[in-house]
């Protein structure tokens, strides 16, 4: 089993990892504060969880992110995951692990910022009820459904009582329903739901310009992981003074290369711009292996 562990997080397999984790500290979170805590989360939630005023929030910045790791029920975490693991497969099937995992996390930072704008908004206009905290990958998952929705609204799935219904429709309902109505409950966790949903429509009017705003920043994830990776040991090798660098190891690029993914790059946007039109439903299998062979390099 830890082998298995092992190779959830050494492979690439962001979706199974986010699902691992978020139970994992769920259940920690529940056995400490039922054991040590009298049934009580606020401790750690202190520490971990995503506060509503802003002289807290600066105290503890790190829960900008920690909060999408918490959160308040089973129903909670179970449905969050669930959503993950049907849109995030859609949209990382097209669009790649790093996108996901970079929409991911600005999904669920835009979701906080969102959060932590309105109530203090609302604090100046002199409301005092709002020493509330945030918990929840709502905003997150929010991110990745509005995005999957726009950027393939054609693509189908089977529902159980309703038959085949397209992506944008589906998208558009959970935003609804877990979104736009009844303000009076749960607030905040709305509020993040509209920040994660911007932050999936904009990432998509923004790759529609060129702009990759999730590749980016997983670039930036990427780096912050690098450092709790163990560094390769050193290895003594013969230094042969004799011989010359070879004209291969000096090779640039080809300009073959260049023309190369230039060609794959073409034909990805061919295959998506189809998939938007038509539906994934009418690619042939020739454009759907290259679509799974091009997400398994990315």
């Amino acid at each position: 089993m830890l082998d298995d562990l092992k190779k959830l997080f050494k492979g690439n397999n962001f979706i199974g990892q986010m699902i691992l984790i978020n139970a994992a500290l769920f259940l920690i979170v529940n056995i400490v504060s039922n054991l040590f805590l009298g049934g009580s989360e606020g401790a750690i939630f202190s520490w971990l969880a995503l506060p509503s005023g802003l002289i807290e929030f600066i105290l503890v910045p790190w829960t900008l992110v920690t909060y999408m790791f918490m959160h308040g029920g089973l129903w909670h975490v179970v449905f969050n995951m669930y959503m993950l693991y049907w849109f995030g497969r859609i949209f990382n099937d097209f669009m790649g692990e790093k996108r996901l995992a970079g929409l991911y996390f600005l999904g669920g930072i835009a979701g906080g910022v969102a959060y932590l704008l309105v109530y203090n908004l609302l604090f100046l206009d002199g409301e005092t009820d709002v020493n509330v905290i945030l918990v929840g990958s709502s905003a997150a998952v929010m991110a990745i459904t509005i995005a999957a929705g726009l950027r393939f609204p054609d693509y189908t799935i089977n529902l159980m009582f309703f038959g085949t219904v397209r992506l944008k429709y589906v998208a558009l309902v959970i935003f609804i329903l877990s979104t736009v109505l009844d303000f009076s409950s749960n607030m905040g966790g709305k509020i993040a739901h509209i920040g994660g949903a911007a932050m999936g429509y904009f990432y998509i009017k923004g790759l529609e310009k060129g702009n990759d705003y999730a590749l980016s920043f997983y670039g930036i994830y990427d780096k912050f992981l690098s450092l709790f990776k163990q560094s390769p040991k050193l290895r003594v090798v013969p230094n042969d003074h004799g011989k010359k660098t070879t004209a291969k190891a000096k090779a640039k690029p080809s300009a073959g290369a260049s023309k190369e993914k230039s060609e794959v790059q073409a034909k990805t946007d061919t295959i998506l711009d189809k998939i938007s039109k038509s539906g994934y439903e009418n690619l042939t299998k020739e454009e759907k292996d290259f679509l799974f062979k091009l997400s398994n390099k990315q």
